[in-house]
């Protein structure tokens, strides 16, 4: 008995103590719980607010250089072709057999050169003839002039040997043009291109002889759009670029006034002297014309860039360090160069960082001069 009794009051003694301890620890709990989410709350407040300044007070650094613009001749690159300066088919005005034949096709031929000979036998017979008959009729034209004189000849009579004897001088001209006509001459200098006929063989009246091609100068022909013609006149200089990298230099000797209804474009033609024919006529070229200076900016290629709207230009610093686009107008490029005009004479441009910024946005700008002289060196 005294031992149950015992044992009960220690199972109610356990299961008191049992009952008394998760409600201290479930308070204890709660109570760590809330200090512990509290000091997390307030750390993140602290830890936000930090990340806020320190938003505010980054600003990208960029490397400016400084650019000042001078004068340069605006340039318009067009596409051209090449065109003889003129061209003239050399045909027979005789029938007659060709006798002579000087030239070989492709020689240089100076004005005056022989063609081509034609057999002139029979037209040295007609001028013999005309000037036989010639005489003839100077002859009977002098006797009834005489005879008119003293009033033994009517007047019809000597009017008809006067009518003769004209139209015996007539024959002789003909025979004597006809007998010129049997040496074809170049009527100008320049490449005999074409040459179809053959030693022996006759030639009718308007048959092709020769075809002569005059290359010096030759022209270089090319189609400005309407957009662009205003800027081009006659005496501009222009630099013809072969496909082979040869270059020449020209002058703009013609510029239509009217456009091709089809293209709307206007002709344009350039002289290039060409001494040699060493230009080909034909040939696809890349025409660069120069204009009046403007001032411009030399920039390197690398530092344009395009704006929100698709628009290439360049990025500058401002006076109150804010970043600034200009729009390029390239008026000429070359390998490693292009030059801009209407920006303003003076600026800063951005050649280091232009990708990462965006305009209004401000900028710690480091002036490549500066940095070159602080390191004693070329900036990098």
């Amino acid at each position: 008995m005294r031992r149950s009794t015992l044992i009960a009051a220690l199972l109610a003694i356990a299961v008191g103590a049992w009952l008394a301890s998760p409600h201290v620890g479930l308070d204890r709990l709660l109570a760590n719980g809330d200090s512990e989410a509290a000091a997390p709350a307030a750390d993140t407040g602290a830890a936000d607010r930090d990340a806020a300044d320190t938003g505010a007070e980054r600003i990208t650094a960029v490397r400016t250089r400084g650019s000042v613009a001078e004068p340069m001749a605006r340039e318009i690159v067009l596409n051209g072709r090449t065109e003889a300066n003129r061209t003239v088919r050399v045909a027979a005005e005789i029938s007659a057999r060709v006798t002579e034949l000087p030239h070989s096709k492709g020689d240089l031929v100076a004005a005056g050169d022989l063609l081509a000979r034609l057999d002139p036998r029979e037209r040295e017979a007609g001028l013999a003839e005309a000037q036989s008959s010639l005489a003839r009729r100077e002859l009977d034209f002098e006797a009834a002039r005489q005879l008119g004189e003293r009033g033994f000849q009517a007047e019809t009579r000597v009017a008809e040997a006067r009518a003769a004897l004209e139209l015996a001088r007539y024959h002789l001209r003909r025979a004597e043009v006809e007998l010129d006509h049997t040496a074809l001459a170049a009527p100008f200098g320049g490449v005999l291109e074409a040459l179809p006929v053959e030693l022996g063989s006759f030639v009718d009246i308007g048959e092709t002889v020769a075809e002569i091609v005059d290359l010096d100068p030759i022209l270089v022909v090319t189609d400005v759009p309407e957009a662009r013609i205003a800027a081009i006149g006659r005496g501009d200089r222009a630099e013809i670029r072969m496909v082979d990298g040869r270059r020449f230099e020209g002058r703009v000797r013609f510029v239509a006034r009217q456009a091709n209804e089809r293209t709307r474009t206007f002709r344009v033609e350039i002289e290039v002297a060409n001494p040699d024919a060493v230009i080909p006529a034909g040939v696809s070229t890349a025409v660069a014309v120069t204009l009046d200076p403007v001032p411009a900016h030399p920039v390197s290629p690398g530092i344009l860039v395009l704006d929100d709207r698709g628009v290439l230009g360049i990025k500058a610093v401002g006076g109150d360090a804010t970043v600034t686009f200009h729009e390029a107008d390239i008026i000429r490029a070359e390998a490693d160069t292009v030059w801009l005009a209407g920006l303003p004479e003076r600026l800063d441009v951005i050649i280091v960082g232009q990708g990462f910024v965006t305009p209004g946005q401000a900028v710690a700008a480091t002036d490549e001069a500066e940095l070159t002289a602080r390191l004693g060196g070329p900036a990098r």
